[in-house]
């Protein structure tokens, strides 16, 4: 290489982790501003459940993020969880993903909120918000119908009471199998003989 292609070399890859600097602070801003809003709401929402005396939801609390400087959301409903956690970085879309994005958008980087449905360390996502840099966001999972808009004209009381809802309405627990129930989990009053489905899975209870 020469010396002068290696001067423009060092110059375009400086331009590009600036952007990319620029665009991880603004996405960092965007992902605060969505969660702190939601994360506000969804305990207005389940604090009005538990004043109006529904049985068995209502407790909450917030996460702290184990990377620090942000944090995810758990709300408890009967028996199993609901976790919301902020994730790490920015990147662009999953094309596989099935969610009704403008083609534009799928190029462009995001933050994400992924949605758990139990506290295992090794479950998967069942439900996610992509939030993008000029504030719009998307959301889709299990079925629910798909979300877009963007962060200042949401009204985020009743997103978070539509999620509350769905999430107790769609939530489905289903006994395990024969060889799959032991002993040692019928003796714990800590473990469960079932398991925690969505709507479309193959072993749905209901």
């Amino acid at each position: 290489m020469e010396a002068s292609d290696h001067h423009e070399v060092v110059a375009a890859l400086n331009a590009l982790m600036r952007e990319r600097e620029q665009t991880r602070a603004a996405l960092d801003y965007a992902l605060k501003e969505f969660s702190t809003r939601l994360f506000a709401a969804l305990e207005r929402a389940l604090g009005a459940l538990v004043e109006a005396g529904v049985p068995g939801v209502g407790k909450y609390r917030r996460l702290p993020h184990p990377s620090g400087g942000r944090e995810g959301f758990l709300m408890l409903i009967e028996e199993w969880n609901i976790i919301l956690m902020p994730l790490q970085g920015f990147a662009r879309p999953n094309l596989l993903d099935d969610a009704r994005i403008p083609a534009a958008q799928f190029k462009e980087p995001c933050a994400r909120i992924a949605v758990f449905l139990t506290d295992n360390p090794q479950a998967s996502a069942f439900y996610d918000f992509l939030i993008f840099q000029d504030g719009s966001w998307f959301a889709w999972g299990y079925g629910w119908p798909k979300q877009q808009s963007d962060i200042e004209s949401t009204d985020f009381e009743s997103l978070a009471m539509d999620l509350v809802y769905s999430f107790i309405k769609d939530i489905y627990r289903t006994w395990h199998t024969r060889d799959e129930t032991a002993l040692a989990a019928a003796l714990d009053a800590k473990r469960r003989c079932f398991f925690f489905g969505l709507p479309g899975e193959e072993r749905q209870g209901g």
